[in-house]
């Protein structure tokens, strides 16, 4: 008997899998049926066109003018006079396209002094504005501006002194303003600015790279605010044209003498190496120049070509030519805040520039752009008698820009390559601002101390890491070069002419405008600034790139009247206008290709999406997914940015689920026109075999629980039979 009912369970079990496998493999056989790609005119589908709800779509990235950000801080004592008096200079900034605010409000900020209360204002505003340039209008009196007093003890540490009965210990700088990361006193023990090797937890407080250009116009009062606000109009307003705008000044003393007979391997430390290599590699191919050299017998400078000149260095010759006007100028030596001079272990130590000289400077309507690579020309906390200080205040003469030392700079001997401290410093000034065309002399400043951090001297020597600075001196140099003047001034290397037309077509509302910005002689313009207003009053400023490219796009706003002001370097501020034209044809999808047209479960699916449109420009191309015939779908957006106008998309979408499968897609351009093209991509994804195992032996587990119960009955069943006997 339990033989019998042992034959009957497998004979059962083998009829269970004889009767399952042949429909499981007529099952599997019906997997890779798949459709191939078809042109709507021939799928025998719905008409997808007419009910698929477009306003699901995501809402048109339009381009709006109505909120601009802030792009320049002005800041002042709280005190209407100095608002009054600085307020001509953002009336203008904004005329030409920098949206500008006035700042008087910073005790309302939090912070333990007041410096810290500007920063933090200024921080705010960078942060939500994204600023990018900062005026200190005020002098550098805690009642006014404050300067803020780092801790550097580079004197202390390495030989040298600070002029004078200056603090040893702390040092002014206004790069506290323009590096905002931090608080500047990371161990809280109120010292800022301290390196790793002074702060009490081993980290550099000072984040180096600058975040926003930062000037200062050291007023004492609104008056002399008033007169350097004035001055600095005249130059950008109505200059005075002339030959001036196209020279460049050179000078350069003995910053050490060394008797060859006392000292025959330590050479002469001639600066006029420098300012050779400066004409040499940056300034011949911009701007005229004149080079006045004082050099000892170790180096003879070269011969400029003509027109350019070269002359002695001696205490009148200096005085004179800068009297005579020049757009930029640099003199390399030694100085203290009253006068620039060689070093003191000449025999005939030079004064070649003297704050006396500075306060009856006659370059009238020709304020240069001055460069003092030497200690202390621009220590304007310290009273108003530096010469950078004077020469930053003199009415419309003397100096536009000022860039020196607040105190006492390095340079390192034997510099043969000029890239260490104050060479290195100035060469890659003027590198910024005559080779990278960054003509803006804050930007030039600032952009150079980045560019002396990435320098191979700097990585190499100092510290392979540019956030954190180990030297004392190091971080002096970078910490004491500071600009006296507005930041945004774009310095003349030439006579300013008009700007062509750049646009000489018609455009269509919403259009993206790719032009290329140049004066009337054909030159592009770098970084020109081009400033739209509309007849609405709303308005935005676009700036072009080293090369003059501009791309804008256009608001859509049909039958708009745009007035346009271009300004940058070397240019009279142009003015053009624009109308623009509506835009009412559709963009057409033209090509569409798929692949592999019979996708699995494991493939990724790649699209190549050809379009037409040839107005406003395509904003966003939406592929339609659907597995209910269009009932319901997700959208993939590929999206053009405002700077785009590619009309052809490839892209991938990832490997999808089993299932019917139906795609669409649908072109917008930036006018909202809208059109859903008649390709449609359909086809169906199997369950892949790989799943086929598993389901038949759960089929087979469930048959033999299934039978189990079935033997497991039975015998219960005899049992009770048998027991009733």
């Amino acid at each position: 008997m339990k033989r019998q009912n042992s034959l009957k369970k497998r004979n059962s079990l083998l009829l269970l899998l004889v009767l399952f496998f042949p429909t499981t493999i007529a099952f599997s056989q019906s997997f890779f049926k798949n459709d191939k790609l078809v042109n709507a005119s021939t799928l025998h589908l719905s008409n997808h066109n007419s009910t698929i709800d477009l306003t699901h779509l995501p809402a048109i990235n339009q381009i709006s003018w109505s909120d601009i950000p802030i792009e320049m801080l002005i800041i002042t004592p709280n005190d209407s006079q100095y608002i009054d008096a600085i307020e001509p200079l953002k009336k203008w900034r904004e005329s030409i396209g920098v949206k500008t605010l006035i700042l008087s409000n910073f005790s309302e900020y939090d912070g333990i002094d007041t410096a810290e209360k500007i920063r933090n204002m200024i921080k705010e505003y960078y942060e939500r504005e994204n600023i990018q340039w900062v005026l200190l209008a005020g002098d550098a009196e805690e009642s006014l501006i404050p300067i803020r007093y780092v801790y550097n003890r580079d004197t202390v540490d390495y030989e040298g002194a600070e002029h004078a009965s200056w603090n040893e210990y702390y040092k002014p700088t206004d790069f506290y303003y323009s590096s905002l990361s931090g608080t500047w006193d990371q161990d809280g023990d109120g010292n800022y600015g301290e390196s790793e090797k002074y702060n009490d937890n081993g980290i550099d407080e000072i984040t180096w790279v600058p975040d926003v250009y930062v000037g200062r116009l050291p007023a004492s009062n609104p008056t002399e605010l008033a007169l350097m606000v004035n001055k600095t109009l005249k130059y950008e307003r109505d200059p005075y044209i002339g030959d001036w705008m196209n020279r460049m000044l050179l000078a350069a003393g003995v910053s050490d003498y060394y008797d060859n007979d006392t000292n025959p391997i330590t050479p002469n430390e001639d600066e006029a190496r420098l300012t050779e290599y400066i004409w040499q590699n940056y300034a011949i191919s911009e701007i005229n120049f004149t080079h006045l050299t004082k050099t000892t017998s170790n180096f003879t400078p070269s011969i400029p070509p003509s027109p350019n000149s070269l002359g002695d260095l001696n205490i009148t010759s200096f005085r004179d030519e800068f009297n005579s006007g020049y757009s930029t100028v640099i003199i390399a030596g030694h100085a203290d805040p009253s006068q620039i001079n060689d070093a003191s272990s000449l025999p005939d130590p030079g004064n070649y520039y003297n704050n006396d000289d500075a306060s009856s400077s006659s370059n009238l309507n020709m304020p240069s752009l001055f460069y003092a690579d030497a200690c202390t020309t621009s220590s304007y906390d310290m009273g108003d008698d530096s010469i950078g200080e004077i020469l930053i205040k003199r009415i419309n003469s003397g100096a536009i820009g000022f860039v020196g030392g607040l105190r006492v700079t390095w340079y390192w001997e034997n510099d043969d390559d000029l890239e260490m401290l104050n060479r290195g410093n100035a060469k890659l000034f003027w590198q910024q601002f005559f080779e990278e065309k960054k003509f803006r002399q804050g930007q030039a400043l600032f952009d150079s101390k980045v560019a002396y951090l990435e320098s191979p001297y700097f990585t190499d020597y100092d510290h392979p890491n540019k956030s954190s600075i180990r030297y004392e001196y190091q971080r002096k140099n970078l910490l004491s070069y500071c600009l006296l003047g507005d930041p945004i001034v774009d310095i003349y290397t030439k006579e300013p002419i008009f700007a062509q037309n750049p646009f000489d077509d018609n455009y269509f509302s919403g259009q993206m405008i790719n032009a290329t910005i140049k004066n009337i002689q054909s030159k592009p313009i770098p970084y020109a600034r081009a400033h739209f207003k509309s007849a609405n009053g709303s308005y935005h400023t676009e700036y072009a790139d080293k090369n003059g490219q501009l791309i804008v796009r256009l608001p859509d706003r049909p039958y708009e009247n745009y007035s346009v002001v271009i300004t940058g370097h070397n240019l009279i501020p142009s003015n053009f206008s624009i109308i623009t034209i509506p835009d009412t044809i559709q963009p057409e999808i033209t090509n569409v290709y798929s692949s592999p047209l019979e996708p699995t479960v494991s493939d990724n699916l790649q699209f190549n999406v050809s379009l037409k449109e040839n107005e406003s420009g395509l904003e966003s191309l939406f592929l339609l997914v659907s597995t209910n015939d269009m009932k319901t779908y997700d959208i993939h957006q590929y999206l053009n940015e405002w700077d785009q106008n590619q009309n052809q998309f490839s892209f991938t979408l990832n490997k999808l689920l089993p299932g019917d499968y139906i795609m669409m897609f649908v072109a917008r351009d930036y006018c909202n026109n809208t059109i859903i093209g008649n390709q449609i991509i359909t086809f169906k994804i199997e369950l892949p075999l790989s799943f086929i195992p598993i389901a038949v032996l759960s089929i087979l587990i469930i048959s033999l629980f299934g039978s189990s119960c079935v033997v497991v009955f039975r015998s219960w069943k005899n049992f009770k039979r048998k027991s009733r006997f």
